[in-house]
């Protein structure tokens, strides 16, 4: 049996089609685009199909139907016109100035233009190129503009603001043309990972439908589950059994790994797999951290410092649509770029409030992430975390709470005084980020009728209380789990309950001491 390749990395629809690659059809989402509507911007994380569907798009438009044969929309009513296409990827011009992305765009439209024969070196300045170049195409047939990545200038100089305010400059002025050219264009499309507002950079363009939260563009990137199963469904049998199990097993376990992505608020059991990792994973027959390891930016956890850790925050955050859709680069919000760029994803909506909760999408995410997180926080290697993951893990596991006590102050130890912040939050946050690795039932700031308990950690059989202290002593923290009864709050869940004070000493920026009560007994150190 010969297998369709599998497409890793592959941007070009033509490449893909000519080259026997699996294509998951899209073209009925895409049809439904171009025949109710003429503007779109469509924003999604990196690494999604962005390109792809880009180049599907220009294929089209081309009129290249052959590449399109046995898909959907080669049965449909579609008119297979050729269309002029301006395709533009910012992710291949420069982002080093504001002058500098100008001057690439200038080049990129006088290569456009020379391809249909327009001489384009007289117009003074980047718009005008841009508004004659448009002009002159239109007397072959109504223009496809067709943008990819148009925000990667910014996103790039994200921690230089005045040269990210630069290149914003640059693309407001390019997309104030468009909205003067109406009556020249068939169809523009527009994607990127993060959406600014309006005035930012699509001033003007009041007719740009964004589809990135609506149900019209919330499966047209990614797999849905049926989609794998079927367009894929002979690697997945095969590498069942490489692996020595069941399709079925392999395929729940992908979808812990890397599927539970959702962009709409309307489709709340339609959830997506990340291709990239779909995609890499089927190719090697290990589950790793493909899509992570691409990059993840690393203004996101310059951010993450900024804002002083408040990873705890993010597990059921809300959100509304607004905060979700935009944001400015003076002026950005943690959830905003954390959903813009898919570290979380929608869980539910809720028609009252009208705000999205939100979650991390999977496996893969949210341990990497958290993974990247402890590595801001203590700036030490991953390989060492790992290493002293697994020793952490069995103290608990055993109920030894001495021997975790004592791996955390090596823990602690370890990081250099630079990184350190003298906050009990900054403690919390670390503790909290080093059991979810372990992949422990944990929570922090749970509330109870009379109080917020710190952190808890869950086995089946026991339930670990921590309360935190930088001032006072391990026997104030303990005392303070007993008088304000948390343990009661999980009287009827059967289990062990373990509390543990624990006092940290800023200026030795390391635990000092802690007590344990287990089984109404103390153990201090």
């Amino acid at each position: 049996m010969t297998l369709k390749r599998l497409p890793k990395g592959i941007q070009s629809f033509a490449k893909l089609i000519e080259g026997n690659y699996v294509y998951v059809d899209k073209t009925k989402h895409i049809y439904d685009l171009i025949t109710q509507g003429t503007y779109y911007f469509f924003s999604r994380p990196r690494r999604f199909g962005k390109s792809l569907l880009i180049s599907t798009l220009a294929e089209l438009f081309a009129g290249n139907r052959s590449l399109f044969k046995n898909l959907w929309i080669d049965t449909s009513n579609y008119i297979w016109t050729s269309h002029p296409i301006i395709e533009l990827s910012f992710s291949a011009l420069s982002h080093s100035s504001g002058s500098n992305l100008q001057a690439d765009l200038i080049w990129k439209l006088e290569q456009i233009g020379k391809k249909y024969s327009i001489d384009l070196t007289h117009a003074p300045s980047l718009q005008t190129k841009f508004a004659y170049l448009i002009e002159q195409l239109a007397h072959i047939e109504k223009v496809v503009i067709l943008i990819d990545e148009y925000d990667y200038a910014i996103l790039s100089n994200i921690n230089d603001l005045n040269r990210a305010t630069e290149c914003q400059k640059v693309l407001r002025d390019f997309f104030a043309v468009i909205k003067d050219v109406d009556r020249y264009l068939r169809f523009v499309f527009l994607t990127g990972v993060s959406k600014f507002s309006k005035t930012a950079i699509f001033s003007g363009l009041n007719n740009l439908d964004d589809i990135s939260l609506d149900s019209q563009g919330a499966t047209i990137l990614g797999y849905t589950h049926q989609e794998l199963t079927t367009y894929f469904a002979e690697h997945i049998t095969l590498l069942a059994h490489q692996l020595h199990q069941s399709p079925d097993a392999l395929i729940q376990q992908m979808v812990a790994w890397y599927d539970g992505y959702q962009f709409s608020k309307h489709l709340e059991h339609e959830k997506l797999f990340n291709p990239y990792s779909v995609l890499l994973f089927l190719s090697h027959g290990e589950f790793l951290d493909y899509w992570f390891e691409t990059g993840t930016p690393r203004f996101l956890m310059d951010l993450i410092k900024a804002k002083q850790f408040p990873i705890m925050n993010l597990e059921h955050i809300e959100a509304n649509a607004h905060e979700l859709g935009t944001f400015e680069i003076d002026d950005i919000a943690l959830k905003t770029i954390l959903f813009q760029t898919g570290y979380l994803t929608i869980e539910r909506y809720n028609a009252t409030t009208h705000n999205y909760q939100l979650r991390f999408p999977n496996f893969e995410v949210e341990s990497s992430f958290l993974k990247q997180v402890l590595k801001k926080l203590s700036s030490l290697p991953l390989s060492s975390i790992n290493d002293f993951n697994v020793r952490l893990l069995q103290a608990l596991k055993n109920e030894q709470i001495d021997l975790f006590c004592k791996l955390l102050q090596t823990f602690f130890a370890d990081i250099p005084s630079t990184i350190h912040i003298p906050l009990e939050r900054y403690y919390q946050t670390i503790i909290y980020v080093l059991a979810k690795i372990l992949g422990l039932s944990s929570n922090v700031e749970v509330s109870t009728n009379i109080g917020r308990i710190d952190l808890i950690i869950e086995f089946p059989a026991v339930l670990y209380i921590f309360e935190f202290k930088i001032k006072g002593s391990a026997q104030q923290a303990v005392n303070q789990i007993e008088e304000k009864q948390y343990a009661q709050k999980f009287k009827f869940d059967n289990k062990k309950v373990i509390a543990v004070g624990i006092l940290f000493n800023t200026k030795k920026k390391n635990i000092e001491e802690w007590l344990v009560t287990k089984n109404d007994e103390q153990h201090k150190s």
